[in-house]
């Protein structure tokens, strides 16, 4: 689960943006990684953040959002693999990473793309985080 992208195009049958809200009834996010995934392979994970993460201080006093913006990661990898692991498949893994995590994480309903792949540079609309 640790694949690199070529930043020229990304090709995935489907995706989900998570955003980072400060609270929950914010008008403003902070995206942090769109998740993908293509039939028969690893989820794809394309990050919105330094690879140091994010520095907590002014988004959340929470201790566990504030471990998750340290790292996200290895949050997301880790959680993903879990539910990967617990449904046998990818795409049944990511619906339920969207359907359990709902609070300060905002993530858009899974996206299918169709054969269209995502052509560099990204265009992004943060959906239901507005």
């Amino acid at each position: 689960m640790t694949q690199a992208i070529e930043p020229t195009e990304i090709s995935l049958d489907a995706y989900t943006l998570c955003s980072f809200l400060p609270n929950i009834e914010s008008a403003r996010a902070l995206p942090l990684v769109l998740i993908g995934y293509r039939q028969s392979e690893d989820p794809w994970f394309v990050w919105l953040v330094p690879k140091d993460g994010v520095d907590p201080q002014g988004l959340t006093d929470d201790p566990y959002y504030a471990k998750v913006l340290h790292d996200p990661r290895a949050y997301f990898k880790k959680k993903l693999a879990k539910y990967v692991e617990e449904t046998g498949s990818v795409k049944r893994g990511i619906e339920m990473l969207i359907d359990c995590h709902q609070n300060h994480l905002a993530l858009t309903p899974l996206t299918e793309l169709r054969e269209q792949p995502f052509r560099h540079p990204l265009q992004v609309e943060l959906v239901g985080a507005f």
